[in-house]
């Protein structure tokens, strides 16, 4: 009985394997194109309204953040979006909280931040100040906070 199944041989005579191609796809190559590597922060996107009325902010090429009302209930989405026929459409992945649930994962923010730089990463601090979402970044956070916590004030 014959199988069409490649076995594999082992390779005993001491020649390396050949090198596997690593697998990109379509988007990684226009971004490598470009000179933006994968991890590079997207953008800070403007605030836009979809056909439903829901605000909503580009997070990546195909996530955002929307705020929308569900059976009288405000909620915030992170979904992935995909094309068809010309419209961008939720897609499966992604979460809805009702705001509760946002408020909470707010509120873990500092403890999330914390862990992150114990790894050895950072994160861009938002700016509260601007309301409309425009300046995304303080140019010194550590230095705010520091100055906070030793108690030491800037009126003197």
């Amino acid at each position: 009985m014959s199988s069409t199944k490649k076995r594999h041989t082992r390779n005993n005579g001491g020649e390396t394997p050949p090198e596997k191609k690593a697998k990109t796809d379509n988007i990684s190559v226009s971004l490598l194109e470009a000179g933006i590597t994968k991890g590079a922060l997207f953008p800070v996107a403007e605030k836009n309204i979809d056909s439903n009325g829901d605000i909503y902010w580009n997070i990546s090429r195909l996530r955002r953040l929307t705020v929308s009302s569900f059976k009288g209930r405000t909620m915030v989405s992170v979904r992935e979006y995909y094309e068809k026929e010309g419209q961008e459409l939720p897609g499966k992945k992604g979460i809805s909280m009702p705001l509760e649930q946002f408020n909470t994962l707010i509120q873990l923010l500092p403890s999330v931040e914390a862990v992150i730089k114990e790894k050895g990463s950072s994160l861009d601090r938002p700016n509260y100040d601007d309301r409309e979402g425009n300046e995304t970044t303080k140019s010194q956070p550590a230095q705010e906070e520091s100055d906070s916590e030793s108690g030491e004030s800037q009126d003197d």
